[in-house]
This record gives C-alpha cells, structure tokens and sequence, in this order.
C-alpha cells in the first residue's frame, strides 16, 4: 500500500522489550562471541550507555536500525553484498547512517572490492541520531584493541 507506515512483526521494540531489564538505547548485535564482537558490544554501551539485543542476520539488524528500533546495529563480517545492499539503501532513505567497522564508505559494491572487504563489517545508526553519534560510536569501536587488532588483519 502506497504511502504506509513500515513496520513488521511484534515491533518496535519499544513496546516489547521492557525497559529496564534492557535500559536504552539499544544495540543490535549477533550472538558471536568472537572478542572483536564483545569488544564492540563493550566499547557502544560505555559510549552511548543502554543494553544489546539480539538479532538475527545483517538485513534484520539494519532494518532495526532504519525502523528506530534500535539506535545502533553493529557486526564485525557480512557474507556479502547482498547481506548489505537492500536493507543499506531503506536505511539512508530514512535518514540512518552506515559506514563498515571503522568508519568507512561501504566498500564491498564497487567493481574493483577489495580482498576480504566483506569482513569490515558495517556500523548503522538509525533515522535521527546526530552524525555526531555515529562518528563517536564507531571512534569508541576503534579505541578497543580487539578491534585495532582485527583491523590490522583484514
């Protein structure tokens, strides 16, 4: 229908996820334990305070964040542009920011992608969250030397 609100599911989480088992701002993550993704998970609730939560696939993450669902969605690989491409274009459409782990442009659409781009992952911040919040987020992300480290191997 032309012209209707986006929305999905039992969402936003606002109403479904109390508040203060969960304080907010919420971050979505995977489930990885991997350490960069503990490291990211650690460095987005010391800066911005709140809780993560949970989702499921890249796509969804991204989705929460162009929905306001959730201020911040954060993963450290994507499988590929396809994980990228839909959700990265409805999220700016609404106004949300994404960049890859360290900040910068989406690289993994270009003709000539760079070798392993798919493991710079992608920060996203949702519609109305300042620049400001995005550039901290993703500065506080590469403060952590979980992260340096994981930079310096891709």
């Amino acid at each position: 229908v032309v012209g209707a609100t986006l929305t999905r599911g039992p969402f936003p989480l606002e109403k479904h996820i109390e508040g203060i088992k969960y304080p907010r701002p919420h971050h979505a993550t995977g489930d990885s334990s991997s350490e960069v993704m503990e490291a990211c998970r650690r460095a987005a609730i010391k800066k911005h305070k709140g809780s993560n939560v949970i989702y499921g696939g890249a796509g969804n993450k991204i989705l929460a964040a162009a929905l306001g669902e959730v201020a911040s969605s954060i993963q450290h690989k994507v499988g590929g542009a396809w994980d990228l491409c839909a959700p990265q274009a409805i999220l700016k459409g609404m106004g949300g920011k994404m960049t890859d782990l360290f900040g910068e442009e989406i690289a993994i659409y270009s003709d000539d992608v760079p070798p392993r781009c798919n493991e710079r992952g992608y920060v996203a911040t949702s519609p109305g969250s300042e620049d400001l919040f995005h550039e901290a987020l993703v500065a506080a992300i590469l403060a952590q030397p979980e992260v340096q480290k994981y930079k310096n191997n891709v």
